[in-house]
């Protein structure tokens, strides 16, 4: 999202309005939704003000009211026509909610409606114009509406304890993608107990959720690890429903090995794994692409698993062993040479370039960026200006599979190992198993043998090399053990 103050338009990615617009559906309102960075409601309907005029600021170049998105300088932040997107407590409270109709409301760009149409109280016809965009053709309010709520008895209707299919409203899209999470009694265990969303995450009277302690959440920190451990229910006794474990091994392992990293054994359901952002529109490979259910050999597939399972990255989360979805991405920057930091270059300058061709080398149909005369040429073209005549980046770097490519001195290119070109990890804490899907249940040899399914599991690092091939490691690499030590691991049983 743009700053709230620039200098040019070259800074501005996309606006609050665009954020609002386009990513609303997953958020109640309120806060960012309603109010600028000043604390400013975007658009007063009383006063008829927008809140630049109150503070004097200049909207063209203000990250809450520039007209200029994704590189499109007519793409506006009408907040006067929008109205503002207010605090909806029923996306939550209000079992029924027409989540879908809201987000559509929202997407068209009529902010101030979209509660009133998740409650049922309001239709909207749209059209779509010549550009492909929808308009509002007509807009019907009836507050006698009952469907869904009812105007009269609304307070009998609203439920203190947000029920999960509200929760999954929202986190069923971003988990999905994330981690291929599904939420249900076939997938789950503590579903299938009935335990439900809250029964883990339960809120205060001020809406703060408890959660747990991720690898890339950056949200509310200071409410890491307020909800329950799986030690705090199933060792301490914290829930006296919760079954208490028996493990016949060592206890060293349950302060090394988080729970989740044998009772997520795998995932049935395809989740993003690449993101190539090379040509300035996203190009995303799922699961299926790269890995199979074979975590040894992600070319081979196993006929008794269905052809959409992985198997997650093992890595090192502060001291314990953690299961994790590993995200790829593909992008070019620009470095600062004194602090060696990497800013991602807006999309909408990079497909504004005058971009080299490339080649299919691997054979998919989508051309991709592998070979060094590509990303030479490519480097090259990040060189010009971009629509308002300023660099598109003072020292261009592609970020790929590890490492960071740029062009020398002699205008070569060479590739040096970079911290920000390494996969993403995101952590995987819902479906988890019980019984013998878990890893250990049959034994040590799960782990502790020849052809170990943990240790010698595959993890991607580059989608396509020179030759346009996948680039993997094993998880004994990852975890930084050395091979001597391996080969101790996979003997020991």
């Amino acid at each position: 999202m743009a700053k709230k103050t620039n200098q040019h338009s070259s800074e501005i990615d996309i606006s609050s309005f665009y954020i609002v617009q386009n990513c609303g559906a997953c958020h109640p309102g309120g806060g960012f939704g309603e109010y600028d960075r000043k604390g400013n409601l975007y658009y007063n309907e009383e006063t008829k003000k927008f809140g630049y005029e109150i503070s004097g600021d200049d909207p063209i170049l203000d990250g809450d009211y520039t007209p200029l998105s994704a590189g499109n300088p007519n793409y506006g932040a009408p907040w006067d026509r929008s109205g503002v997107s207010e605090a909806d407590c029923l996306i939550c409270h209000l079992k029924g909610y027409q989540w879908k109709e809201r987000w559509v409301v929202l997407k068209t760009g009529f902010f101030r409606w979209a509660p009133t149409v998740g409650a049922g109280w309001a239709t909207m016809e749209f059209f779509q114009d010549e550009s492909g965009s929808l308009k509002m053709e007509e807009r019907k309010i009836n507050y006698t509406n009952k469907e869904v709520a009812d105007f009269e008895n609304l307070h009998v209707q609203i439920v203190r304890r947000p029920p999960d299919e509200n929760c999954c409203f929202c986190h069923t899209i971003s988990d999905g993608k994330k981690g291929g999470r599904q939420w249900s009694p076939e997938t789950d265990i503590h579903k299938a107990k009935g335990l439900d969303c809250v029964s883990c995450h339960p809120g205060d009277r001020e809406h703060n959720f408890a959660k747990g302690n991720t690898i890339q959440g950056t949200v509310r920190n200071d409410l890491d690890n307020t909800m329950h451990s799986c030690e705090d229910c199933h060792t301490k006794g914290k829930d006296k429903k919760a079954p208490k474990f028996r493990h016949p091994f060592s206890p060293k392992y349950m302060g090394r090995i988080a729970c989740q990293t044998c009772h997520i054994p795998y995932r049935g359901t395809s989740a993003n794994l690449v993101y190539d952002l090379s040509t300035g529109t996203a190009v995303v490979y799922d699961t299926s692409k790269f890995l199979s259910n074979d975590p040894i050999n992600p070319k081979n597939s196993i006929a008794e698993l269905g052809p959409n399972t992985w198997y997650p990255t093992i890595t090192d989360f502060k001291g314990r062993i953690v299961p994790a979805r590993s995200l790829v991405v593909i992008y070019w920057g620009d470095l600062d040479e004194k602090t060696n930091g990497v800013k991602p270059i807006f999309l909408w300058k990079i497909r504004e370039l005058k971009k080299p061709s490339l080649k299919d080398n691997n054979g998919d149909g989508i051309p991709e960026l592998n070979t060094t005369d590509e990303i030479k040429a490519f480097l090259r073209a990040l060189k010009e200006k971009d629509r308002f005549g300023n660099p598109v980046a003072n020292h261009p770097v592609l970020m790929k599979g590890g490492f960071l490519y740029q062009l020398n001195k002699k205008g070569e290119v060479e590739k040096i190992k970079h911290e920000q070109a390494e996969p993403i990890h995101f952590s995987l804490s819902h479906n988890i198993t019980s019984g013998s899907n878990v890893i250990g249940s049959k034994g040590c040899k799960d782990c502790h043998s020849k052809n170990s399914p943990f240790f010698l599991r595959k993890v991607l690092i580059d989608p396509y090399d020179e030759k346009g091939e996948p680039v993997y490691i094993e998880t004994w690499e990852r975890l930084g053990i050395d091979k001597e030590r391996l080969d101790r691991l996979l003997s020991v049983q």
